[in-house]
């Protein structure tokens, strides 16, 4: 095929799609150009949606969740697409974070409904969702992705070289979509704006919430800085084209009418006793230590160093040094027939290639805590460094009811004189009482009524929150960095 018939190929394509693919926005009025219809939206969102419940847990409060989806469907109704099918879910999962998908699904965490502090700020987000959605902000990517995808199929099976023109193609799509975020960010934030005010709450909400995650970034970055870590950002944030925090307050109206509704009071009654943070099921820090009531076990963790709850394991670091903690299952049988922490760890080290460039230097019990273990230091030295390594395997076999467990600890150390403070920290590992696992109900939010002689740092005396937890209070109630509550108002604390 010759190059001019590519080309009118290619126009024509691209003449025929244009004309069926356009329609009209509901927000703007304007033609947008979409290969998707509504239907198929609605049928890709529940596909979605289907997806979604099957990989996370809910939030097992029918209050909360009745509440979240009248105030959504409200909301909803004062929208561009009032008749659409509207569904709000909350996830119980700490993140901080909030999405949309196509066909009129809202979804939000846990770790984000913990710092709004009215409802007024509460719907504003759910607008700005909502906002994603009446807009066709991902239908509209979709239908871009779409049309470009098929041109490139075009183009790459006739033209020589079609590899660069499609990796030319990929770069302008990104670009494109990159920028469309930008802008669709924005338009997502006037439209809450705008609904917010349409449903009779107070539209500066909308730019109070955006402040908190403003300073919920800053703060972030300011611990990881310290902690010598990447920090961990991200609401509609992810990627450098997204607008920052001030430039999203300023594109708002930012109009103050102290008549309309924001409903603090009785939003923050309904947060009160919610979880904060990880769930119990999950493990979670309290007063310094780390409570697995699942796992059946605890660990002492002091301020300097910086602890990871992850999927598989858990993290500890500190300057250089870096310590995991993972569990594996062990066979009743295997224990019966005379198999001990030792033998366990001889066998492992000796099944890997780790000898061939790591030294023994010492060997010890580490039985503790009414639980057995023993321990290998290794000492690993080349021409650019110079570190230790050491392996502790623990028992818990304890529990007849219960599966016996393996607790495999590795110590990465800059410096020997560093083993004695990361062998502490490890004997702090402990199983956890009956008492202590009925008791287990992780960290929640309490909300108390701000008296005369109180304050944000006597109150952080108190609070489980750890290193940082005055400027985490004054963040959880968007107070941060220096605002202080007034005396009478209620405000959040964690317990």
């Amino acid at each position: 095929m010759n190059s001019l018939n590519i080309l009118t190929k290619y126009y024509s394509l691209v003449f025929v799609l244009i004309i069926s693919g356009c329609a009209t926005n509901p927000v703007t009025g304007i033609p947008d150009f979409v290969t998707i219809t509504e239907q198929q939206e609605i049928s890709i969102g529940a596909s979605y949606h289907k997806k979604i419940l099957e990989e996370n847990k809910i939030i097992q409060n029918k209050e909360l969740n009745d509440y979240f989806q009248k105030l959504g469907e409200s909301i909803s109704k004062k929208s561009h697409r009032p008749k659409l099918k509207w569904h709000f879910t909350l996830i119980d999962d700490p993140t901080f974070n909030a999405f949309a998908t196509p066909g009129g699904y809202v979804y939000m965490y846990r770790g984000m409904l913990n710092y709004f502090n009215s409802e007024a700020e509460l719907a504003g987000v759910i607008g700005h969702e909502i906002g994603h959605i009446t807009a066709r902000h991902a239908v509209r990517g979709m239908s871009t992705a779409q049309i470009t995808n098929l041109l490139l199929s075009i183009i790459q099976s006739n033209v020589p070289g079609g590899q660069l023109t499609g990796n030319a193609f990929n770069l302008v799509n990104m670009i494109i979509n990159r920028g469309y975020s930008r802008k669709f960010e924005l338009e997502a934030d006037q439209l809450g704006e705008d609904y917010l005010e349409k449903s009779n709450y107070d539209p500066s909400a909308m730019s109070a919430f955006l402040a908190t995650l403003k300073y919920s970034d800053e703060l972030e970055q300011k611990i990881a800085k310290e902690e010598e870590r990447e920090a961990n950002i991200g609401y509609h944030g992810v990627f450098s084209t997204h607008p920052d925090h001030d430039k999203r307050i300023k594109a708002l109206s930012n109009l103050k009418t102290p008549n309309k509704k924001n409903n603090k009071e009785k939003f923050l009654k309904l947060l009160d006793g919610s979880v904060f943070g990880s769930s119990p099921e999950e493990g979670y820090v309290k007063n310094s230590i780390f409570y697995h009531p699942v796992l059946a076990i605890k660990l002492g963790i002091s301020d300097e160093w910086v602890f990871k709850n992850r999927t598989d394991e858990l993290v500890l670091t500190k300057d250089k040094d870096i310590v995991t903690f993972k569990v594996d299952e062990l066979l009743r049988d295997d224990i019966e027939n005379g198999l001990t922490p030792e033998i366990y760890l001889k066998e492992g080290i000796q099944k890997t290639t780790f000898l061939t460039t790591n030294k023994l230097i010492s060997s010890e019990d580490f039985s503790f805590n009414g639980l057995s273990g023993y321990s290998y230091l290794y000492h690993s030295e080349s021409i650019m460094n110079s570190s230790y390594v050491r392996f502790t395997i623990i028992f818990d076999i304890e529990d007849n009811e219960k599966k016996p467990k393996v607790w495999i600890i590795r110590s990465n150390l800059s410096d020997l004189t560093n083993d004695e403070k990361s062998k502490s920290m490890i004997k702090t590992f402990s199983k956890m009482s009956q008492s202590e696992i009925d008791n287990s109900k992780g960290l929640t939010i309490k909300v108390i009524r701000f008296r005369k002689g109180m304050s944000y740092e006597k109150l952080a005396k108190s609070s489980p929150l750890g290193k940082y937890s005055v400027d985490k209070l004054r963040l959880l109630n968007g107070h941060y960095p220096n605002s202080n509550p007034k005396i009478g108002d209620l405000i959040k604390i964690v317990q």
